[in-house]
């Protein structure tokens, strides 16, 4: 089982990993499996599991929105295999600068391998940055 340090860890690698929107790097923090849902309730294409599929998501939202997120609170942890984040992700759509709230929740193997990423957000909810 994965420690709060170790999730914590990972989660924050992820973050950087978006930050310099580097699919390799968050693809190596993922389980084989893995399902994400970004955002929760969403569109079709927005709940995508597997890796490949999780990469091609991730390559083209990088492409598409410049996300730069930063965490607002800390990470928390169960004791068991899950973490939440809240952060504030920053976009770039049509130009003009963007920021939406988000929280992740994530779920990890014993291996510290997230399993499950759901982002609760709503697209309705972007703003104009600032």
């Amino acid at each position: 089982m994965p420690t709060a340090e170790q999730m914590r860890s990972v989660l924050n690698r992820y973050l950087q990993g978006v930050t310099d929107h580097n699919v390799d790097a968050v693809l190596a923090l993922l389980d084989d499996d893995v399902s994400v849902e970004d955002p929760v309730g969403g569109s079709a294409g927005t709940h995508v599991v597997g890796r490949d599929a999780v990469g091609e998501f991730f390559r083209k939202g990088f492409s598409r929105s410049q996300p730069h997120p930063t965490l607002t609170g800390p990470i928390h942890t169960t004791p068991g295999h899950e973490a939440a984040m809240a952060f504030t992700l920053g976009l770039t759509l049509g130009g003009q600068a963007s920021e939406v709230d988000v929280i992740d929740v994530v779920e990890f193997n014993d291996a510290g391998k997230i399993v499950r990423l759901r982002a609760f957000w709503n697209p309705n909810e972007i703003r104009p940055a600032g």
